[in-house]
């Protein structure tokens, strides 16, 4: 019965915890689809809604490879507003398939990860 409890209080936690993101992203994966190499380069627009009580500024966006190039909301989000984070992939020299992350820091040091994917085609 006290691993049963156990069980429930960790699941609940794991749930509560997951469902209480900051930054509710519409999306948290974006697939290009097939991409010429030679195309140039592609980006995507990720639209969040701060869900937090206080307003939240992202400090940074790291991503995974030299290859993405992040831009963003540099203002304060207000709770209930959006932001953006602009992810531009340059495929040039790297045929095949790709997955690539970004790592979003906010100003209440909480850590979000944002994903783009497709294939570079020839």
């Amino acid at each position: 019965m006290k691993k049963i409890s156990f069980l429930t209080i960790v699941l609940a936690v794991f749930i509560f915890s997951a469902n209480s993101q900051d930054l509710k992203f519409n999306e948290r994966e974006f697939d290009f689809g097939e991409i010429e190499e030679m195309g140039g380069k592609v980006s995507h627009k990720f639209v969040f809604t701060n869900n937090s009580k206080k307003s939240i500024q992202i400090l940074t966006v790291k991503p995974s490879c030299g290859c993405t190039t992040p831009d963003w909301s540099k203002k304060e989000i207000k709770p209930g507003k959006e932001g953006f984070i602009v992810a531009e992939y340059n495929p040039r020299g790297r045929p095949g398939v790709f997955r690539k992350s970004l790592s979003v820091v906010t100003s209440d040091n909480k850590r979000s990860v944002i994903f783009i994917k497709g294939k570079v085609s020839r």
